[in-house]
């Protein structure tokens, strides 16, 4: 798949300095939130800023606060974690106690955040409408795991649901104009997902990490899928980007995406996701 082939997305000018904050189609009280580079990293360990300030700025159209959020230790696998509201705040101060080795996290409690911490890799935000909520890191190693059927799975066997009733959205992600790798990586990937594979604009052979989760999330049963942001190396005034930075790490930061279920309809509405009904 070309760079002109990827979704347009529906949500998110390219520098508008407000999160993106996305209703859930079928449930007044669902918000999936992203934050961008105006806000400061959102990670403890790279980026400058105050990660509270990012945190916060997520929380509040939600009308939660960052004590409120889960967060797991990344390591680019498959592995999905159920939390609830006695691991509100987990990684939140201290990153030793994060949920330990899981890239998706799924909660059906309300007033309790999962979220992700990405630069490039795509966050994905999934919502059962009524039930609960998943939050999911797909970088290139998650995708060849599989974690985003696997976190489909575990949301939908949580809420008692089909797949196909859910909502989801992904989030801001390197794509295929940009993520140039060479041909034997290439090849490792589309061979599990087909529709990873991308030139870039130079003609090189590149990964679209979008389009591939775009197709996983449908190959698991998703049918409302919403896209929200734009490559984030493309678009560095906005986003943070790990490519973009080259070696210099820390200054990648990282950006965050945030979902929850609340108790109270919460104070910023926000665009709507595509609706699985």
């Amino acid at each position: 798949m070309s760079a002109a082939d990827r979704a347009v997305p529906r949500h998110g000018p390219p520098h508008d300095d407000a999160p993106l904050v996305l209703a859930s189609a079928g449930d007044p009280r669902a918000r999936v939130t992203i934050t961008g580079r105006a806000h400061g990293t959102a990670s403890a360990r790279v980026g400058d800023g105050d990660p509270g300030d990012a945190r916060a700025a997520a929380l509040a159209p939600m009308g939660l606060a960052p004590q409120d959020l889960v967060l797991a230790r990344q390591v680019h696998g498959a592995r999905v974690a159920t939390v609830g509201p006695a691991d509100r705040g987990r990684g939140v101060t201290q990153d030793d106690d994060a949920v330990p080795e899981a890239d998706a996290l799924v909660t059906t409690a309300e007033d309790v955040a999962v979220g992700v911490l990405v630069a490039d890799c795509v966050p994905v935000g999934l919502v059962a409408p009524g039930r609960g909520v998943a939050a999911v890191h797909a970088g290139r190693g998650g995708v060849v795991a599989g974690v985003v059927g696997a976190a489909v799975a575990a949301l939908a066997q949580e809420a008692g649901c089909r797949p196909d009733a859910l909502e989801a959205v992904i989030g801001p992600g390197i794509g295929g104009c940009c993520y140039e790798v060479p041909v034997d990586l290439a090849r490792e990937v589309t061979m599990v997902v087909p529709q990873a594979r991308a030139t870039t604009r130079a003609g090189a052979p590149a990964l679209d990490l979008p389009a591939a989760v775009r197709a996983q999330l449908r190959a698991a049963g998703v049918r409302a899928t919403d896209e929200a942001g734009s490559c984030t190396r493309c678009d560095v005034d906005r986003w943070f980007s790990h490519r973009a930075v080259g070696a210099n790490v820390a200054a990648a930061g990282r950006q965050l995406l945030a979902s929850a279920r609340t108790s109270v309809p919460p104070p910023q509405r926000g665009a709507s996701l595509q609706s699985a009904s």
